[in-house]
């Protein structure tokens, strides 16, 4: 699952994780709304987290994440990196903290080494999309995604 609140950043993060071929981003939030929607909706394996977004702190969305995915892996992505703010995430659950300015290169390499499938499978980021006018759309996999 991808939440991010900027839809250009945000589609820059798709196409870079995707072209990767090391996942596939099968849904994706651009709240804290949309996000909590998702989460309680679907299972989630990799979640690709802004920190800071419209309608809220991330980090509500990590607690929550972790509260009914325990092993789903967390990364966090802001432009307000901190150590304080690294090790609140990093204290609430999450797995990997990124600044975006100039760690973006380097999700698609741990994605990469998150342990793919013996078919050697992309791992999905969610089952589902969520367009952001509201209410959930199902979104076929791609062939080469997992459940």
């Amino acid at each position: 699952m991808l939440v991010e609140d900027s839809i250009p950043f945000r589609k820059l993060l798709r196409d870079l994780i995707e072209a990767s071929g090391s996942a596939e981003v099968v849904s994706e939030a651009g709240s804290v709304a949309a996000a909590h929607f998702l989460l309680h909706a679907n299972h989630v394996d990799v979640l690709v987290l802004d920190l800071h977004l419209w309608d809220g702190d991330g980090c509500a969305v990590l607690i929550e994440v972790k509260r009914i995915h325990p092993a789903c892996v967390v990364m966090v992505l802001t432009s307000s990196s901190t150590p304080e703010h690294r090790e609140h995430c990093l204290r609430l659950g999450a797995d990997y903290f990124f600044d975006k300015t100039c760690d973006i290169a380097r999700i698609p390499e741990v994605l990469a080494g998150l342990g793919q499938a013996p078919s050697d499978s992309p791992v999905p980021l969610a089952p589902h999309l969520l367009p952001e006018s509201g209410g959930a759309a199902p979104v076929s996999p791609k062939p080469r995604g997992l459940s």
